[in-house]
C-alpha cells in the first residue's frame, strides 16, 4: 500500500477525515514508521495550536452590549446642542463687544474690510517699498559694519596693536548714526506731550490716551492714541494712529494715518499722504506736496495738494486745488465751482450721473466718467471672502463635532441597526452642523 498524502495525514491530525479513511491510515501506520512519526508530529503541532487559540479566546475582552438610541438620548443630545449653542453665542458675543470698533476691520469674515486694507497696504509699498528696503539694507549693512569693527577692535587687543585698535575706534565712530537717528519712547495711560518749546532730537514714539506735539521732533513720529494732535514740527515722517487725528503743524517727509476722523488742518506736509479713516479732511489751509491718497467713507478736498490725488469712499468731494490729476473711486464724486485741477479728472461711479463738475470749476484736462460695479453687487460666489467664510463655518462644525464627541462618549457607540435610526442620526447631525456654527460665528447686532 502505498503512503497516503500529506494531505490526508493533516486531516486527520485536525479529526476532519472520514471514519473508512481514518481507520485505512490508522492500519497503515501501524505498519510503516514514517507515516506514525508525521502523525505524532501533526497531532502535537494540533495540540498546541489548539491551547494556543484557547488562551487568545480567553483573553479577548467581550463586547459591552450597546442598546440602539432611544428617544430619550436624542432629547438629550438636542438639549446638550442648544446649551453649548447658547454658550457659543454669549462667549462670541460678549468677545465681540469687548472689542474696539476702531479694530472690527480685524474680524476674517469681514472680507471686503481686509481686501481694502490689503489694498492699502500693496499701494503704500508700492509709494514707498524703496525708501522701506533702502533704509532696512543700511540698518542690515551698518549691523554688519559694527560686527566687524568689533571683531577688528578684538583681535587688535589681543595682538596689542594701538594701530589696529586706533583704526577700529575710528571706524565706529564713522559708523554709528548721528543723534538725529536714535530712538525715543514716550508712554502714559493719559497724556503725552511734547511741549511748544521742547526739541526730541530723536525719533519719537508716542503712545497715551491723548498724545499733543507742540515742539518739534528732529526724526520721525510714531503717535498712538485716542486723540493724535500735531501742531509742532515734525522733519521726518509722520506715523499715527487714534480715533481722532489732528495735524496742524509741518511734517518733513511723508504722512501715513488712520483714525475714525483724520483732519489735515493747517498742515504742510513736506512729500505724501495716506489717509485711511471714516472721514478724511483736506482742509483749505492745509498743503500736501506730493500725492495724496485717501480711502474713507467721505473724503474732503479744500487745500491743496501738489501732485497727483485719489479718493475712494462712499463720497469723494474736491474743492481745493490739484497740481496733477484727480481720480476717485466712490459713489457718488463732486468737484465743486472752487475747485482747481491741472490735469485729468476721472470718476470710478456707480451709474451714470454720480460724476459732479459743478459749473465754474477750472479742469486743465478731461473728465471721464467710468461706470463699475460696486464689490457689494458682485456676485458673493466671485469673491474670495465668501468661501474663507465657508472655511472657517466647516472649521467650526469639525471643532463642535470633537466637542460632542469628547463631552458624550455615548456617541460613538451609536448603532445604526434600522432605517429608523439612520433618519434619526441625520436629524442629529443636521442639528449640530447648523445649529452650533451659526450660533458660534453670529454677531451682535
Amino acid at each position: 500500500m502505498n503512503c497516503p498524502s500529506e494531505v490526508a495525514h493533516s486531516m486527520y491530525a485536525d479529526g476532519a477525515l472520514p471514519t473508512r479513511e481514518a481507520t485505512l491510515l490508522l492500519r497503515h501506520t501501524e505498519t510503516c514508521a514514517s507515516c506514525r512519526a508525521r502523525m505524532e508530529a501533526l497531532r502535537d503541532e494540533s495540540a498546541v495550536l489548539r491551547a494556543a487559540l484557547r488562551e487568545v479566546d480567553e483573553l479577548a475582552p467581550i463586547p459591552r452590549f450597546a442598546p440602539p438610541p432611544r428617544a430619550r438620548d436624542f432629547v438629550v443630545l438636542v438639549a446638550s446642542v442648544l446649551a453649548i449653542g447658547g454658550f457659543s453665542k454669549a462667549f462670541w458675543s460678549t468677545v465681540a463687544s469687548a472689542i474696539p470698533t476702531e479694530l472690527e476691520w480685524l474680524n476674517p469674515l469681514e472680507s471686503g474690510l481686509l481686501y481694502g486694507r490689503a489694498i492699502d497696504v500693496l499701494t503704500f509699498i508700492v509709494s514707498e517699498g524703496t525708501a522701506m528696503w533702502t533704509a532696512a539694507l543700511n540698518f542690515i549693512g551698518g549691523g554688519l559694519v559694527l560686527a566687524f569693527v568689533a571683531w577688528l577692535a578684538l583681535a587688535a587687543a589681543r595682538q596689542r596693536a594701538f594701530a589696529g585698535v586706533a583704526a577700529a575706534l575710528l571706524a565706529v565712530v564713522v559708523a554709528l548714526p548721528s543723534i538725529g537717528h536714535a530712538f525715543e519712547i514716550r508712554r502714559s495711560e493719559d497724556l503725552v506731550t511734547v511741549a511748544a518749546d521742547e526739541t526730541v532730537n530723536d525719533t519719537l514714539l508716542a503712545m497715551g490716551q491723548t498724545v499733543s506735539i507742540d515742539g518739534t521732533v528732529n526724526g520721525d513720529l510714531l503717535a498712538f492714541g485716542r486723540d493724535v494732535t500735531v501742531r509742532g514740527n515734525v522733519t521726518g515722517n509722520l506715523v499715527t494712529g487714534a480715533e481722532t487725528v489732528t495735524i496742524d503743524g509741518t511734517v518733513g517727509g511723508s504722512v501715513i494715518g488712520a483714525a475714525q476722523d483724520l483732519s489735515l488742518a493747517n498742515a504742510r506736509i513736506g512729500r505724501d499722504f495716506y489717509g485711511f479713516g471714516n472721514g478724511v479732511e483736506i482742509a483749505p489751509e492745509a498743503n500736501v506736496s506730493g500725492n495724496a491718497i485717501a480711502f474713507a467713507e467721505s473724503v474732503d478736498v479744500d487745500g491743496r495738494v501738489g501732485v497727483d490725488f485719489k479718493g475712494f469712499g462712499n463720497t469723494v468731494r474736491i474743492g481745493g486745488a490739484v497740481e496733477g490729476d484727480v481720480e476717485g473711486y466712490a459713489g457718488t464724486m463732486t468737484v465743486l465751482s472752487t475747485a482747481r485741477v491741472g490735469g485729468n479728472v476721472t470718476g470710478h461711479v456707480d451709474s451714470a450721473g454720480d460724476l459732479t463738475v459743478v459749473p465754474g470749476a477750472n479742469v486743465g484736462g478731461t473728465v471721464d466718467e467710468q461706470l463699475v460695479e460696486r464689490e457689494q453687487r458682485r456676485n458673493r460666489y466671485e469673491t474670495f471672502g465668501y468661501y474663507f467664510s465657508q472655511v472657517i463655518r466647516l472649521a467650526g462644525a469639525f471643532v463642535t463635532g470633537l466637542l460632542l464627541l469628547w463631552l458624550f462618549p455615548v456617541l460613538r457607540e451609536a448603532s445604526l441597526p434600522n432605517a429608523l435610526a439612520v433618519l434619526r442620526s441625520a436629524g442629529i447631525g443636521l442639528a449640530a452642523a447648523v445649529t452650533l456654527p451659526v450660533a458660534a460665528l453670529s454677531r451682535t447686532p
